[in-house]
């Protein structure tokens, strides 16, 4: 791993959501999954959140007293608790247990969940809160006095009482794929996580860019052989016609901009010589598109992916270890590729420099 670091690459997975399983079973596997990620040398892993979830910051906590090294990716929205809340849970984290959390700043989410917490800003808007939010947050992280008066939030002389330690400051991300997302970012100075289209799309003069960096949640499945990559692929994430309807209505009651985007990819579910493979997204199995084949062809692609200004990835909750292990083999050549071609990418600023 410290290769893909040196190169300014991070790696996380994800971690279950808590739907649909018991307290019990759900932190055995939440312990389970990130064992593995922490074995595997990964940073950490992203936890979601929804109303259906539980607090994922309660989630981060128990993984991190389970493990020595990862770290938990959370996934805050600011309707859920306020910016002082989530610096003083960083806080106390950090001084309970020496260690940090990052943060994925998300600004939406399902539409019933937005309007459940009587949320009803625009799309935009919601960004310029998340704006305001982040701000806030990394003010009172630093441990300095906190006068801030914006449209969404106001302090005066707010200050926490122990300051998180500058090496256990958390790198920070926002998440989204539109314009306002965009331009969030580049005001925070922080990385953009988005889901990928083909990896074509995300080179050239026309293909967004952050001055920040980008980073894409993606599955992959990569074997030695193809077919085996292949044979697993189709095992797990069959074309259920049932998962087809439930995305078209989960697309059709959502707010982000990237559920349309992926659903607008005209690729067939299977091709000769195709890599990245929409199958899992589009019949409802997970969220993200997914990158199956033998070690080098998954390695072509990601390395098109570094060639677009990609360096973090988050990948799909794993099935079993291997999942992170050859996730990890494919990534590795795909940095020796660019390497060689003497165009290894670098780190990027973000809202802190422990990145």
């Amino acid at each position: 791993m410290n290769d893909l670091v040196a190169s300014g690459v991070t790696l996380y997975s994800i971690c279950r959501s808590s739907v649909g399983h018991d307290e019990q079973q759900h932190l055995r596997r939440l312990r389970e999954i990130a064992g593995w990620v922490e074995d595997a040398g990964y940073r950490g892993a992203l936890i979601y959140s929804d109303n259906t979830s539980i607090d994922p910051l309660m989630a981060a906590h128990a993984a991190i007293a389970n493990t020595d090294s990862f770290v938990p990716l959370v996934a805050i929205q600011p309707i859920d608790l306020s910016p002082f809340a989530l610096a003083r849970a960083v806080s106390s984290l950090a001084h309970l247990y020496g260690r940090r959390i990052d943060i994925n700043f998300v600004s939406g989410g399902f539409s019933r969940d937005l309007a459940a917490q009587g949320d009803t800003a625009s799309h935009d808007a919601r960004y310029g809160r998340l704006t305001e939010y982040a701000t806030v947050v990394r003010e009172l992280l630093t441990g300095g006095m906190v006068n801030f008066a914006g449209e969404y939030y106001n302090f005066r002389r707010a200050r926490l009482s122990a300051p998180v330690p500058p090496d256990l400051f958390p790198t920070s991300y926002v998440s989204g794929s539109s314009p306002a997302c965009l331009r969030a970012g580049e005001e925070l100075g922080v990385t953009q996580l988005s889901f990928p289209l083909p990896p074509q799309e995300h080179v050239g003069p026309d293909a967004p860019k952050s001055r920040f960096g980008r980073g894409i949640s993606v599955g992959i499945i990569a074997r030695e052989d193809s077919a085996e990559a292949w044979r697993i692929a189709h095992q797990r994430f069959p074309a259920d016609p049932e998962g087809a309807t439930r995305m078209k209505l989960l697309i059709s009651a959502g707010t982000s901009s990237w559920q349309p985007q992926l659903a607008s990819v005209s690729l067939p579910d299977q091709a000769p010589g195709q890599t990245y493979w929409l199958v899992p997204f589009r019949y409802h199995h997970t969220f993200c598109p997914y990158l199956v084949g033998d070690y080098d062809e998954v390695a072509q692609a990601l390395t098109t992916y570094l060639n677009g200004g990609i360096r973090t990835f988050v990948l799909d909750i794993p099935t079993e270890p291997e999942d992170l292990w050859s996730a990890r083999i494919a990534i590795e050549r795909a940095v020796a590729a660019m390497d060689a071609a003497g165009s290894r990418p670098h780190a990027t600023a973000g809202m802190d420099d422990n990145t």
